[in-house]
């Protein structure tokens, strides 16, 4: 969940699922002289779209943290309730096509990574993170044998190609969030591919209350649209998740769109 402070003390909550859709929205016409299109491109897009669908019962009745805001994935700190949400996002994605599952857990284990050089961890968080990052590597290998007779697969499982991939997620993921929570109004993405040979650059992201920008431009259209939709609750704190649950069913539904062109 992601929970965004609104004017007159509302909150926006933004479903996880709801914000990958957004995620996809950001990748959806990668492509041009200077950035390759993802390949294959269906199957990026599926891993993009579906990257957080392991919330999705979560979600259906949320926590409330211990001043009474609801809580959002920031917040939620339980490591192994963390990492068997991941865990049922790739099991999903992997239902949906295997490529997509790999991409997914390769996310999830770039996120591991940082975190484990970021912040302290108990041993035993330590040893959840690190038996899914190993997963996620045999999730891998067993991919690649799969795929093995299938041409276009088999150069798709190639280690520069998912990293390559994967990054793409991560740069619709995090274009997605720095709209969503919001952050910074402007910020430097990085690791954005340019192929799917290692090639990565840096790329300038920043937002106002109508338009979005990137420099480098790295898409194959003029411009096109992207929209942050969730549930306003018209207040930020509730004596209990069952009022919050009913709050949440009731809310209305809000829908603010942006557009997205070059930058100047």
């Amino acid at each position: 969940m992601i929970v965004r402070e609104m004017p007159d003390d509302q909150l926006l909550c933004v479903f996880q699922t709801t914000h990958a859709l957004m995620a996809e929205q950001f990748v959806r016409y990668w492509g041009n002289d200077d950035f390759e299109r993802p390949t294959p491109y269906d199957l990026v897009m599926v891993a993009v779209g579906q990257h957080d669908n392991g919330w999705y019962e979560w979600e259906r009745k949320p926590l409330l943290r211990p001043d009474g805001v609801p809580m959002d994935f920031l917040h939620y700190r339980d490591v192994q309730g963390k990492a068997q949400l991941w865990q049922r996002s790739v099991r999903r994605s992997w239902a949906q096509h295997p490529y997509a599952g790999v991409l997914v857990a390769r996310h999830a284990a770039l996120l591991y990574e940082l975190a484990l050089d970021l912040w302290e961890y108990s041993p035993e968080d330590q040893a959840v993170i690190r038996e899914f990052v190993a997963m996620s590597q045999e999730l891998q290998a067993t991919t690649r044998e799969l795929f093995a007779d299938i041409p276009e697969l088999r150069r798709a499982m190639d280690p520069l190609a998912v990293e390559a991939n994967t990054r793409l997620l991560q740069f619709g993921d995090r274009a997605s969030l720095q709209l969503s929570i919001p952050w910074s109004a402007e910020t430097t993405l990085t690791c954005c591919p340019t192929d799917d040979r290692g090639g990565y650059t840096e790329i300038r992201m920043r937002f106002d209350e109508e338009h979005i920008t990137f420099d480098p431009w790295p898409y194959h259209v003029d411009q096109f649209q992207v929209a942050l939709e969730g549930y306003l609750l018209p207040q930020r704190t509730f004596r209990s998740e069952t009022e919050y649950h009913q709050a949440l069913l009731t809310a209305p539904f809000y829908r603010r769109t942006w557009i997205v062109q070059p930058a100047g």
